[in-house]
């Protein structure tokens, strides 16, 4: 009996509110039968939308998926601050606005909440909560948290391309905002939530999180676990990504079919025949050659004592 070829690339999954990360990419091994996975920008158990998760051999390209940007639509609540800056933690903080503060911050089409927002837009520093999934000394905050252990999380730098106000509207004695963001890796949404009431004075959290889009991915592509279930029992692998797929965001550069040769024989390549045609792209920075359409591999440049030498990352076949 022909053993069945084990499954590689990258699988889409919408994943559902309550579900850990972890635990989407453990349902994923058990579906495809296999050993290997991963995830590339882990989501919140109270969070849904796009996990992006490699699988076989495609967990090779998860860290070129590292500093994607991502878009998330989010809900937040102004007046109450809770322990984990969402709707799963207890109440520490936070100010509910008074009828006449509601009447305040309902003039001119909600401007003030509005101007809070806008200026969250372009480079900002975040202390991202005790309950996010950041690694410190090589384990989850939320780890340290949950047992209550004190540790301190430094600030990090990330960039909010654009957020765009969905709607505003008044309940039960408060305001909530639904906005699109797009915002660099590393951003916390909860913390962006809790920054935007604290400027305005009364605290907030983010009550709802969806992820839209993870670098070139999208989540009208993706499918519920249950789905991926049901059409990988069928013999379905159509919705299967491949793994060049989680390359797109690479700067490109096109080379001869000798080059390429070369380059998949592990030949060592001169710089300067590759000056031009790396322009401004950063030392270090990785890059996909591409020949005909086809990948070839994942170059990158390293200063040595003989100058800039080309090295190579990952090579396709």
């Amino acid at each position: 009996m022909t053993e069945k070829p084990e499954t590689c690339g990258i699988v889409l999954v919408d994943k559902p509110e309550g579900m850990t990360s972890f635990s989407v990419v453990s349902r994923i091994r058990k579906i495809f039968g296999i050993k290997k996975a991963g995830h590339a920008g882990t989501l919140d158990p109270f969070a849904t939308g796009l996990l992006t998760v490699a699988v076989g051999k495609a967990t090779r390209v998860l860290r070129y998926m590292e500093h994607d940007d991502k878009t998330y639509r989010a809900v937040m609540v102004l007046g109450k601050i809770t322990s984990t800056g969402d709707i799963e933690g207890e109440a520490v903080g936070g100010k509910m606005p008074t009828e006449e503060e509601l009447k305040d911050l309902s003039q001119d089409d909600y401007a003030k909440i509005r101007a809070a927002v806008k200026a969250m837009v372009g480079e900002i520093t975040q202390v991202p909560s005790v309950y996010s999934a950041i690694k410190i000394n090589g384990r989850p905050a939320y780890d340290y948290a949950r047992k209550g252990q004190e540790v301190e999380i430094p600030p990090r730098k990330v960039t909010i391309f654009s957020i765009n106000i969905d709607r505003i509207w008044e309940e039960v004695g408060t305001v909530k905002t639904e906005m699109t963001v797009h915002c660099s890796k590393g951003t916390y949404i909860r913390t962006l939530c809790e920054d935007i009431g604290n400027s305005l004075g009364f605290g907030a959290y983010c009550e709802a999180l969806r992820r839209l889009s993870c670098g070139s991915f999208s989540i009208e592509d993706a499918l519920t676990i249950e789905q991926i279930e049901k059409r990988y029992a069928c013999g379905d692998c159509a919705f299967v990504v491949e793994e060049i797929k989680a390359m797109g965001k690479l700067p490109k550069i096109e080379v001869t079919s000798q080059e390429a040769s070369d380059l998949r024989n592990g030949k060592k390549l001169d710089f300067s025949v590759f000056r031009d045609r790396m322009g401004n792209i950063e030392e270090g920075r990785r890059v996909l050659t591409v020949s005909d359409d086809a990948p070839c591999a994942v170059i990158y440049t390293e200063r040595t004592d003989e100058g800039l030498v080309i090295r190579e990352e990952r090579v396709f076949a």
